[in-house]
């Protein structure tokens, strides 16, 4: 039975944002190592479950090696990248001779001292295993994709979808090229193309331009019996590197110039399309106007700007200070403030506080709005994620938000906004978040998400409308706003390209 060592280390860096990311982040969401990894991740709906669901159909032996993800976070400690990584090549060492690799990755990870932390991790098991011995990654689609990561590996796969709705079906999809690649019929061969394009997170949403019509050029050569596997990278435009920015990654069966001509025609897809990239959503006020017009609710105001699942704090208060301001009802907004949190505690259930909340881990997210309101309901902030598997593969079944505060705040009766206070910054990846503190999604009328794209998969099948806002914070959509040192220049839209 061929052996397959497994594991991997998984961040998605945002390199704007000022704190950084310690063992602690890691062993707060997800570290396992050995045995443990196969008892934790086998059966999850994650690119690891699949490739261990993989292994198990083509009769191969999951060799655990490290596996660890954090929250998208500022920079990693160079002592979390290194114990980390150290931690895995030497359970790695340990168990050759093994038959081939199969790592789980993101591709958007930077380290203090290592911009291409892929790259390296990459690297460093090909020194291990030797040239012969194949090495394959599964990516999220939102990686920087560098030389490097692709001459180390055989075959790089990607998610297709964003929301991230594949990651189970990629880590099949992995298995079975190393199943085909052991079989000794395959002969990967890989190439990379990388049209001057960045993408917000916004503009990463899979479903429309710049990146839906490449997606349906790409499924049909993957029907081509020589092409392997084709991933359509986003990128992460909020990790300055000089690898930032749209990809395409074409594996061929001993094809190369195949592999470099598809690579080409799809980045080349993507180039025509690149107007799109330029969008940035709402302006804040028009868009809180546009949903309390709104005939019925719920209306999703997408804060952009502080997507936790870019790296934000989710303590933004752009969209709280409009809605407040314009006296919104029935509106919901979750901002992420431990000492606010504090101080509801302190004062408790069925309380009147005034306080400051938001706007207090650093100055990209708006300054601290004044509210007064009544504490309606405190809990412990543990919920069981109810319907979304994406979600349950990033943060498991059971989530834990920290203590959780909500408070009624509005000038009268029926003009009513909940600000939810949490202690620890949770992306709304599910609706069984705001039933956990007594609000039904479905009767509200406006809903704030701190998220770009990846909501949708619990919001969209409930929204009536969808705003998507243009917000201050670490993401963005307006990428003016940031002072890129290392990315590679001209690049659209930050510079005018000839086409």
């Amino acid at each position: 039975m061929p052996r397959i060592a497994i594991g991997g280390i998984v961040h998605e860096t945002n390199t704007f944002a000022p704190e950084r990311t310690g063992l602690a982040a890691f062993a707060q969401q997800s570290l396992c190592e050995g045995d443990e990894l196969l008892r934790r991740m086998r059966d999850t709906p994650t690119a690891l479950g699949g490739a261990l669901e993989g292994f198990a159909r083509a009769g191969m032996q999951a060799v655990p090696l490290l596996y660890a993800a954090a929250t998208p976070s500022g920079i990693v400690t160079h002592e979390a990248y290194e114990t980390l990584l150290a931690d895995l090549l030497s359970r790695l060492s340990a168990m050759l001779p093994v038959d081939g690799v199969l790592l789980i990755l993101h591709g958007a990870m930077v380290a203090d001292g290592q911009d291409d932390c892929e790259g390296d991790i990459l690297q460093r098991v090909r020194a291990i295993v030797g040239p012969h011995c194949p090495l394959i990654a599964t990516l999220d689609m939102h990686g920087n994709v560098s030389p490097a990561m692709v001459a180390a590996a055989d075959a790089l796969v990607a998610f297709d979808q964003n929301p991230h709705l594949d990651t189970f079906e990629r880590g099949l999809e992995a298995a079975a090229i190393m199943q085909r690649m052991l079989a000794g019929g395959l002969h990967t061969t890989t190439a990379l193309a990388r049209p001057p394009l960045l993408l917000s997170a916004l503009t990463t949403w899979t479903e429309q331009p710049p990146l839906r019509p490449v997606h349906e050029r790409a499924q049909q050569w993957e029907r081509d019996p020589h092409v392997v596997n084709v991933s359509v990278m986003g990128g992460f435009a909020y990790a300055d590197t000089p690898y930032s920015g749209v990809s395409v990654i074409v594996t061929t069966d001993g094809e190369p110039a195949l592999a470099q001509q598809i690579a080409d025609e799809l980045a080349g897809i993507a180039w025509a399309h690149r107007d799109a990239a330029a969008y940035t959503g709402l302006p804040v006020d028009e868009a809180v106007q546009r949903a309390m017009a709104a005939s019925r609710g719920p209306v999703i105001l997408a804060d952009v700007g502080d997507n936790i699942g870019g790296g934000s704090p989710g303590d933004g208060t752009a969209l709280l200070r409009a809605l407040l301001d314009a006296g919104a009802q029935a509106a919901a907004v979750i901002l992420t403030d431990p000492q606010a949190v504090e101080r509801a505690v302190q004062a408790g259930t069925g309380a009147d506080v005034e306080m400051l909340v938001g706007g207090k881990c650093d100055t990209w997210h708006g300054e601290p709005v004044w509210v007064r309101g009544r504490v309606e309901r405190l809990t412990d902030g543990h919920y069981a994620v109810a319907g979304n598997d994406h979600f349950a593969q990033l943060y498991g079944r059971e989530v834990n938000m920290g203590r959780c505060a909500v408070l009624s705040c509005g000038q009268a009766q029926g003009a009513v906004v909940r600000v939810v206070l949490n202690e620890r910054k949770t992306p709304p990846g599910d609706l069984a978040q705001l039933r956990s503190q007594g609000i039904t999604p479905e009767e509200q009328k406006i809903i704030v998400v701190k998220s770009a794209v990846a909501f949708r998969g619990a919001y969209q099948p409930i929204a009536a409308w969808i705003f998507e806002v243009d917000t201050p914070g670490l993401c963005a959509a307006d990428l003016r706003r940031f002072t890129y040192h290392k990315m590679p220049r001209p690049i659209f839209p930050l510079d005018t390209v000839g086409a």
